[in-house]
């Protein structure tokens, strides 16, 4: 029974602490832990080539390997040897592709590999992949013969 009388007791101005939570017994996802890859076209340089100009299974292709990059961190897309994560030196060898001229210098460019010839080409800063060149011929940085 409540005493009304008693409403304004300093007594009953206890706080009962919330409980503490229990600690999660699976392990945190990866955008928990590190985050994902995020691919961005800030620095596309479309005048190089165009997605208009790959074929329907290439697009598949691409549409497979950017939706595998970004399901995995950059440690894990550098090491992920499906995906042919290259870091490049030099500048772009093949006639067109011009680097993009907000991109800075100091920036190295690398691919991923879509396919035996297609890539895209890129900067990985972080965890993002800022796409710079579609290359369906492996023509901007070709392999060494």
């Amino acid at each position: 029974m409540i005493d009304d009388n008693n409403v304004n007791d300093p007594a009953l101005d206890v706080l009962i602490p919330a409980p503490e939570p229990e600690p999660a017994d699976e392990p945190l996802s990866p955008k928990e832990e590190d985050p994902v890859i995020t691919i961005s076209l800030r620095y596309w340089n479309s005048n190089s080539q165009c997605l208009s100009e790959w074929q329907p299974k290439e697009l598949k292709k691409l549409a497979k390997v950017i939706g595998r990059a970004q399901s995995v961190t950059a440690t894990d897309l550098k090491a992920d040897q499906s995906l042919g994560w290259k870091m490049h030196s030099g500048p772009a060898k093949g006639s067109g592709f011009s680097r993009p001229s907000n991109l800075s210098k100091d920036i190295k460019l690398s691919e991923i590999r879509v396919d035996g010839k297609a890539r895209i080409h890129g900067a990985l800063i972080d965890n993002i992949f800022f796409l710079v060149w579609l290359d369906r011929n492996h023509a901007v940085f070709p392999s060494k013969s």
